[in-house]
């Protein structure tokens, strides 16, 4: 082999290499923008989700909130209940002092039979 192809061997594997280069870094370089956009995106996308999260705690709260007004609601049916046989008591307490008898009350219970 001659020196003059030596030089032109070496001449076309350095253009490669070149090539090589300059395509790698070129690669390297979208590459690191693009990880710079997407990391930047995925800051936004977090603040979005912290906030989705936020708007939603009071949807997670509703059980509890329901437990509550099951409660209040057994509270309330038991006063109810009561304050009915407090007027109930009082409105018979009423006729007897009034002297006025009660029909269903003086019945003695009727048992149907079977025949």
């Amino acid at each position: 082999m001659s020196a003059e192809q030596i030089y032109f061997y070496t001449a076309v594997w350095l253009a490669i290499a070149v090539t090589l280069v300059i395509v790698t870094a070129a690669l390297l370089i979208t590459i690191i923008v693009l990880a710079r956009k997407i990391a930047e995106l995925a800051g936004v996308a977090l603040e979005v989700v912290e906030d989705i999260e936020h708007n939603t705690k009071p949807i997670w709260q509703l059980n509890a909130t329901n437990k509550v007004a099951g409660n209040l609601l057994a509270g309330a049916k038991a006063i109810e209940a009561n304050a009915g046989a407090i007027v109930g008591a009082m409105v018979a307490a009423d006729k007897k002092k009034s002297g006025v008898v009660d029909k269903e009350s003086s019945e003695p219970d009727k048992k149907i039979g079977v025949a």
